[in-house]
């Protein structure tokens, strides 16, 4: 059994003795303060439904509103119009709706004579107790959160310019892991390199472990210093990755640049182009997160735009092959899909 808390202890320390280019910036101030926290007073094994989660790493669909609440708008509204169905008014709140909106987007976009990929045979885990977990198909047992499905989307963008089933995947910034998840159930051979800052590095080392035992690595059963050997996937904390050595075929950063400072990212796009990953899927705002105030913690110095993320990419010799917004995309991110020349 992995000593999750000696090793986030460990993570903690590794980042106040790496290099300042991989220490957290200040969006991630007060939010590392609260999920440690969380995890602290909470457990790993309800991480999805902790308070933090749903700002800093498991956003959900639908309006923030309990089902006690949810229950008692119904009775109010039933009162007006007593043919109503419970069901519908349910899901017009939970965010089901959403889901499916999603859900149907992504099967549509998805070129399977590119990249045959079963979309509906396999759901997220409900491993972290999500709040809000979907039965999209009729299956009771397969259900999708929106995490899930935002990674989703970004694959069945990618799926329209790949030659064949990509296998090796790199992520910085991969939350709990469900990129990982999505990719190694469908495919044995998969291999998925997360690396991010203590403690979601826990979280996400947790989550994979419990899904998929020892065909991943977590920081503590890699060598302290020196090229670590990944003969599989594995999670790794930000400032290994001058360690990591390639092939990679794809390159994902999904909401997570944005919540760096630019030299933070150029410095990242710069590592991930020497590694000679063939193709970039980026998911990230095209205005940035907000300023923080001039003293405070939270919020970014300067906004990194999903518009410079393809500049940088591109002096390192990346040319766009696809940019997506609405309908595939309903939100303020913009995804791109790059390839190296």
């Amino acid at each position: 059994m992995t000593d999750w808390t000696g090793m986030t202890k460990q993570l903690l320390e590794g980042v106040r003795d790496c290099d300042p280019i991989y220490r957290p910036t200040n969006f991630w101030t007060p939010g590392l303060r609260d999920i440690l926290a969380d995890l602290e007073a909470r457990g790993l094994e309800v991480f999805k439904s902790w308070p933090t989660a749903g700002y800093w790493f498991y956003p959900s669909y639908g309006r923030p509103l309990a089902p006690r609440t949810i229950d008692k708008t119904f009775k109010h509204a039933v009162e007006t119009n007593p043919g109503l169905p419970r069901l519908w008014w349910l899901r017009s709140l939970n965010g089901f709706h959403e889901a499916v909106r999603d859900f149907d987007a992504a099967r549509l976009a998805w070129d399977q004579s590119r990249w045959p990929f079963d979309l509906e045979g396999f759901g997220e885990s409900a491993v972290g107790q999500p709040v809000r977990h979907y039965a999209l198909t009729g299956s009771d047992t397969i259900r999708w959160g929106k995490p899930y499905l935002n990674y989703l989307l970004c694959l069945a963008a990618l799926s329209r310019h790949v030659d064949g089933p990509p296998r090796h995947f790199l992520e910085i910034g991969g939350g709990f892991g469900v990129l990982g998840e999505i990719l190694m159930w469908r495919d044995q051979h998969a291999r998925y390199v997360n690396l991010d800052i203590p403690p979601l590095l826990t979280v996400a080392s947790y989550y994979l472990t419990t899904l998929f035992g020892d065909r991943v690595l977590t920081p503590d059963a890699l060598d302290v210093a020196g090229p670590p050997h990944l003969p599989a996937s594995a999670c790794l904390p930000n400032w290994r990755l001058p360690d990591v050595r390639g092939p990679f075929d794809v390159f994902v950063n999904s909401f997570s640049f944005q919540e760096m400072e630019p030299h933070v990212v150029d410095h990242y796009v710069g590592m991930v182009a020497d590694l000679g990953v063939t193709h970039v899927v980026s998911l990230n705002s095209r205005d940035g997160k907000r300023r923080a105030a001039a003293g405070t913690e939270g919020g970014v110095l300067d906004p990194v735009t999903s518009d410079l993320i393809v500049e940088w990419f591109g002096r390192r010799g990346y040319t766009v092959c696809g940019r997506y917004g609405e309908p595939l995309i309903h939100s303020a991110g913009e995804l791109v899909v790059l390839k190296r020349a």
